[in-house]
């Protein structure tokens, strides 16, 4: 907790601002509310002339747990650059108004809610703990923060949210424009207009919507997708004005320290050409420059000094990115910042030009006329520049000084994990062992080398037991050990195990011995919901070969069998064969696209459903099974073995992490 801050004040509400009337009385919506309140009323006002914007929210308390969940009021504010003026906090009880606003009981605390992601950006709370909160009661209180973010040069721009994950009673939005200011408008998904008027010259944009019911995503829906109603403000007209406001933040020329050019002249002694010069200035920012922004005012989006971040060696995503474009520019070397939103990718052809709308930084390198998208974020990075991954962002801002537009950003899929699992069972009783060896590409490679790097082998080989320990209860991990191809980008695992008690046997004296397609299956994630309103999210890239041998004592006859799907989501396919005393199982999936549309969904379950049977097998041994055999079976040196499909996937989200 800190002492309060100066920042932080009360005043009378401001005179610009609407007073809507609100009915506290309403409870149609009440039996949808969560946490035991219901959202009653939120307004949001803004008065651009004065950089101002009011704030009034109202909620009822409908049951205990509303007690417990709702009695705090906080409010959250940039100290670099913004006031906190709290203008009233009251309990209304039986139609009596209790005033809760006490100054002294206001309490700020530093939010850094993205510390945990090694980002620091100043924001704090302000929060105050009610007392005798009571069911039945509506807490309503209202304050204003002064001040905008100075990076945008007095350049408005917002999006105001007209529904939510829960229901609401009232929203209420007022932007009032001075004179000669021009506003951009779109709206999102729905039809709202606004009503226009005029005063003294400004015009004033209101937007209000009653009985809001809650919108809720269904599990599995893709990161871009976003079905909620927006209205969509930018005061800039077009890409080019975005453009040409982030080329005054990354310079071209950049007077760099003598230590930086130092390493740039280091860099070119050692590199015969371009591709060479680009890779280890690449690997340098990747793996030398740490990941850590210090985002506070301007900083949101204003990168810090390159020198400085070679100095200290760290930075966030704009000052990596930007310290990679200085030193390859000395170079003589094309190379651009991208603006990029991790989030809503190719649907920023959809959004009006703005600033706000990017969350990412990353590099754009221009070789032998061709162009090379880079992702300095991404450590520990190997191979040829001609190969590395760069995740599928699809539109980025290009900043030049001739950008007009955004540009679509093409994707390779060049990630694949292929892993094969050898068992060897040396006898019909006793233990049994297991080799895995795993080959990584692309951001697969990615992952795994960032794995290596970060943790001991100790940590990892009890991340590993503990996948296999989920099929297998009595495995032990025994040793572990890899290779790293830096000119390929190829990374390589082999893990050993040993199985005391290969072999499960039951009451009826049958030996039964489980196994999968263990790395497949693992990524495979039930969808809850399915019957879709909303698109299936994919993880892409997505694409495993998983091979399974498993060396048996005696010879062994089975079924054979194998199955071919393919849709326009993915494609799966396996074989299940045995050569003499070895059994097989080999199997490959790849997701084709990052979704399954709503249309194509139904197609896409029934398949799964269809041919869940390709889960997983068993092998059993002795007894009499004839009466339970659901595939035909042979007699081999006297044991009686079957194989019997005991499946179950019914999912369809593929993550690339297996051990995830």
């Amino acid at each position: 907790l800190l002492s309060q801050s100066a920042k932080i004040s009360v005043a009378k509400e401001p005179a610009w601002i609407t007073k809507n009337t609100i009915d506290y009385n309403k409870n149609t919506l009440d039996k949808n509310a969560e946490n035991g309140y219901i959202n009653i009323d939120f307004e949001k006002q803004y008065y651009l002339a004065d950089q101002s914007v009011y704030f009034c929210q109202s909620k009822k308390i409908i049951s205990q747990a509303g007690v417990q969940n709702g009695s705090e009021v906080s409010a959250s504010f940039n100290p670099s650059y913004q006031q906190l003026i709290f203008h009233r906090i009251h309990i209304i009880r039986n139609g009596q108004s209790i005033n809760q606003l006490k100054i002294s009981n206001i309490k700020t605390v530093h939010q850094e809610k993205e510390l945990k992601n090694f980002i620091y950006n100043g924001r704090m709370d302000a929060v105050l703990i009610l007392e005798d909160v009571r069911q039945g009661d509506v807490i309503e209180y209202s304050y204003t923060l002064k001040g905008f973010n100075p990076i945008f040069k007095n350049k408005f721009t917002g999006e105001f949210d007209l529904n939510f994950t829960v229901p609401i009673y009232e929203i209420y939005y007022k932007l009032i424009v001075p004179p000669g200011r021009r506003m951009n408008f779109k709206n999102l998904n729905h039809t709202l207009e606004p009503v226009i008027s005029s005063v003294n010259g400004q015009q004033i944009y209101e937007w209000q919507k009653k009985d809001v019911p809650s919108l809720v995503l269904q599990d599995y829906t893709p990161v871009w997708y976003n079905p909620y109603a927006e209205v969509l403000i930018s005061e800039f007209g077009n890409w080019k004005e975005v453009n040409d406001w982030a080329v005054n933040l990354f310079p071209v020329k950049k007077v760099l320290s003598a230590a930086v050019l130092n390493k740039i002249r280091e860099i070119e002694k050692i590199c015969s050409g371009d591709e060479e010069k680009t890779q280890t200035a690449l690997r340098f920012v990747q793996d030398d420059i740490r990941y850590m922004g210090i985002e506070m005012g301007v900083n949101s989006h204003k990168p810090a000094d390159p020198s400085k971040v070679f100095a200290q060696r760290f930075g966030d995503c704009k000052e990596k990115s930007y310290l990679l474009c200085c030193m390859l520019k000395t170079m003589n070397i094309e190379a651009s910042p991208v603006l990029i939103n991790t989030v809503s990718q190719h649907n920023l052809n959809n959004m009006l030009a703005d600033p706000t709308n990017f969350d990412h930084v990353t590099v754009r390198v221009k070789l032998n006329n061709n162009y090379y998208w880079f992702d300095p974020t991404i450590a520990y990075q190997r191979g040829d520049i001609k190969n590395l991954f760069y995740p599928d962002y699809q539109t980025g801002l290009v900043i030049t000084d001739s950008t007009t537009a955004l540009t679509a950003i093409p994707f390779r899929n060049i990630s694949e994990l292929h892993v094969n699992e050898y068992f060897r069972v040396t006898a019909m009783s006793g233990g049994g062992t297991l080799i895995v060896t795993s080959t990584f590409q692309g951001s697969d490679a990615d992952y795994i080398r960032s794995q290596f790097n970060n943790s001991s082998i100790t940590e990892l080989m009890n991340s590993f037991q503990k996948f296999y320990a989920s099929y297998y209860d009595d495995i032990k991990a025994d040793s572990i050990v890899y290779k790293d191809n830096e000119s390929t980008g190829i990374f390589t695992t082999k893990e050993y195990y040993s199985i005391p008690n290969f072999w499960k046997t039951d009451n009826g004296n049958v030996k039964r011995f489980s196994f999968a397609a263990f790395t497949i299956n693992s990524n495979l994630k039930r969808v809850k919901e399915k019957e879709r309103k909303m698109p299936v999210g994919l993880s892409f890239p997505a694409k495993y070969k998983e091979d399974l041998t498993i060396e048996l004592p005696q010879e062994w006859a089975v079924t054979e069998s194998e199955t071919h799907i393919k849709n326009n989501c993915y494609s799966y396919n396996y074989k299940f064969y045995c050569n003499s005393n070895v059994v097989h199982l080999s199997a490959d999936y790849e997701n084709l696209k990052d979704h399954a549309t709503v249309n194509e969904a139904p197609s896409y379950f029934k398949d799964l459903n269809t041919n869940e049977d390709f889960a997983s097998f068993e092998i059993s041994s002795g007894g009499d099974l004839a009466k339970n055999q659901s595939k035909p079976v042979s007699n081999t040196n006297s044991n009686l073995i079957s194989i019997l499909v005991i499946g179950a996937i019914a999912g369809g989200v593929v993550w690339w992490n297996k051990r995830k």
